[in-house]
């Protein structure tokens, strides 16, 4: 029989002095934060700034998004595409909403 003991999630992770660094208390182990997540410029990159304007001009709130065909389009991988569409929504909070709806992912940009 096992018996588990109530832990707290809160008291368990914690960050280094700079912030960039997760660790888990009672495991010893660290965790980087997501790759790009360290930017802390409020300008968007190349990519990102392309990225905004191809959505603002695209009809996304109508029709689904895909992030398969924005890596194909912009020449990148999925993952930079994702890292690009969070970014923006950091850098430019008040001009793109990312919204769920009817199944698919709907992106507006004004």
């Amino acid at each position: 029989m096992t018996i588990s003991t109530q832990r707290n999630a809160v008291d368990e992770w914690s960050h280094s002095p700079d912030g960039q660094v997760l660790h888990l208390a009672h495991t010893g182990k660290s965790m980087q934060p997501p790759k790009g997540s360290q930017n802390t410029s409020t300008e968007p990159s190349d990519l990102e700034a392309r990225l905004f304007e191809w959505i603002r001009q695209s009809d996304f709130e109508t029709v689904a998004w895909s992030t398969a065909k924005a890596a194909k389009a912009f020449k990148v991988t999925k993952d930079e595409i994702y890292e690009a569409v969070a970014a923006l929504t950091k850098k430019m909070p008040k001009r793109i909403q990312v919204y769920y709806s009817d199944g698919n992912l709907h992106i507006a940009a004004e």
